[in-house]
């Protein structure tokens, strides 16, 4: 196993994916800023033989602007040096999620605001496809000198390829492939056979959901989002769920695609998840832990204050593949969590359980980021 996907493994729990990630690309343009300076020429910066010097920052916090309830932190801050003038460029990074509610155009106004640099960028680095729209990122700032520039992870990884083989280069190599940041643009054998197989395995998955899981589901939390919305989780967080949301906090029912190992299997569970910004996350958080003491309950990221918090009852869909009925046996561990999680609400009654129909909560780090 690379030394990196060790040390991760290390942290599973209390670092998500793509903060470890970033602090590895970091590293790498602190050490060697030669592959910096040929990256920036490779993805069409022009003026990159001019700069003197560079500072890199990771999870630079911003003050809020103005009507926002928290501030705003880029993965990576890169400040670039040069004789009469300086750059800067914000990346954002994500892998296993999607960007959050505005998070981009909050951003490019932060970069907006700030004086003294020359050419302002604003990188959006993807795992997964997830187009944006570059007018309206800038929508508000239309006379800014902000440019926003999207990127695929895989794209830096055949960059790298290119680059001298050190061990550091090597060692984030192997990881981005073990992390599926490498893939081409073709479809391999199990692509093709996954796309063929996909109908039959929704077909299954809606079969076990949305008939006594479902009204389950309603009758324990009160609402539940319509069935459309499941299939939005499939591309953006590689999950199929039913859903609910309270205040600063949401439940989900249903399956975990595994997208970080394409040979391994599914899992099925139910999840409650925390946002950083909620209002009640110190009494949420708190509860979760005395949940995740509970016989079949995990939690995760509950010490990490930056991250989307949870707790999950779930299991491998391996262990069901015995059972002469998937259906059946799938169905009845969903009813058997949702009767602990009944138990749960009347232990808990103080939590916010009460659902709202406008979310305002983005859960951008899922449960398909942890092993």
């Amino acid at each position: 196993m690379a030394l990196f996907t060790r040390l991760l493994k290390l942290h599973t729990g209390s670092v998500p994916l793509e903060d470890f990630f970033t602090e590895l690309v970091a590293y790498l343009f602190e050490m060697n800023k030669e592959i910096l300076y040929d990256w920036l020429i490779d993805i069409g910066l022009s003026d990159v033989n001019n700069y003197s010097d560079v500072y890199i920052s990771t999870q630079k916090e911003f003050d809020p602007l103005d009507g926002d309830a928290s501030g705003n932190r880029p993965d990576v801050v890169i400040e670039l040096i040069a004789d009469n003038s300086c750059d800067i460029i914000f990346i954002e990074s994500k892998i296993g999620s999607m960007a959050g509610l505005d998070q981009l155009q909050r951003y490019a106004k932060v970069l907006d605001r700030m004086p003294n640099f020359r050419n302002k960028f604003l990188f959006f680095i993807t795992r997964n496809f997830e187009p944006k729209d570059k007018a309206v990122i800038l929508e508000d700032i239309p006379t800014s000198p902000v440019q926003f520039k999207q990127l695929r992870w895989h794209q830096f990884y055949r960059f790298l390829r290119s680059q001298p083989d050190t061990m550091l280069v090597q060692e984030i190599i192997l990881f981005m492939e073990k992390y599926n940041m490498a893939h081409n643009n073709q479809f391999s054998s199990v692509d093709v056979i996954t796309l063929v197989n996909f109908t039959k395995s929704l077909k299954i998955m809606e079969e076990i959901m949305w008939g006594k899981v479902s009204a389950e589901f309603k009758s324990v939390l009160g609402a539940i989002r319509n069935r459309a919305s499941a299939l939005t989780h499939v591309q953006a967080h590689g999950r199929y769920l039913m859903t609910t949301y309270m205040s600063g906090w949401w439940c989900g029912l249903g399956f975990i695609l595994n997208t970080e190992d394409l040979t391994g299997y599914p899992r099925v569970c139910l999840i409650l998840e925390v946002a950083p910004s909620s209002p009640h996350r110190a009494e949420i958080i708190a509860a979760m832990k005395d949940i995740a003491k509970k016989d079949g309950w995990e939690s995760r990221y509950l010490g990490y204050s930056n991250a989307w918090a949870s707790v999950v009852r779930e299991k491998s869909l391996q262990d069901f593949l015995s059972n002469v009925d998937h259906v059946i046996s799938i169905e009845e561990f969903f009813l058997q969590a949702l009767i602990e999680l009944r138990d749960i609400r009347r232990e808990y009654p103080n939590l916010p359980w009460k659902t709202v129909t406008t979310v305002r909560i983005d859960p951008d780090i899922s449960t398909s980021d942890v092993d």
